[in-house]
């Protein structure tokens, strides 16, 4: 069984749409030997349906809501593991409290919206669709979402020129240095 290090039982990766959560939290759980728990992922397994299918049939706030209780669900389960969070959950203040829990490590997965557009578009077709120019949308959102995912955030990195690995090799270290 995985050990946890410290007294870190989750390491929740946060970040804007595109910002690498999902690829990041499988590198890192792959080097850490923990669980990894995507919000999209666990969203689509207990509904049947992807973010993008959910906001377009039930709303984007209702989207949001479903976002953080999965994002509150995976931290009261028993960890240790590495959590791939939706952006909107530092929207939400019982997950805002929630995030503040010394047992959690909150890692921002800071880009900027050329990158995180760039990804936006080349990716499938389950992400929300928030209209008008995804880099613009994008922007706007790390306006809105920056101060909230900087108030939450234990670690920033910047990942605009870091491949998956250096940036899993970071947080890592970040947990590292937590020591027992």
């Amino acid at each position: 069984m995985p050990e946890v290090i410290g007294s870190t039982q989750h390491c929740v990766l946060v970040g804007l749409m595109g910002a690498g959560k999902t690829t990041v939290g499988v590198a890192l759980s792959s080097r850490l030997r923990w669980t990894f728990r995507d919000s999209d992922d666990d969203i689509r397994a207990s509904t049947g349906l992807t973010v993008r299918e959910l906001g377009e049939l039930d709303g984007v706030a209702a989207m949001h809501a479903l976002e953080a209780d999965t994002l509150l669900a995976a931290l009261a389960a028993p960890g240790p593991t590495v959590i791939g969070a939706a952006a909107s959950v530092v929207d939400d203040e019982a997950c805002r409290r929630a995030l503040a829990d010394p047992r959690c490590l909150v890692v921002w997965l800071r880009a900027g919206p050329e990158l995180l557009a760039r990804r936006f578009a080349s990716s499938d077709a389950h992400r929300p669709d928030f209209g008008g120019p995804p880099e613009a949308v994008l922007a706007d959102q790390l306006l809105a979402r920056g101060p909230s995912l900087a108030a939450v955030a234990d670690v920033v990195i910047d990942v605009d020129i870091l491949t998956p690995d250096d940036i899993a090799a970071r947080v890592a270290e970040a947990l590292a240095s937590i020591g027992p």
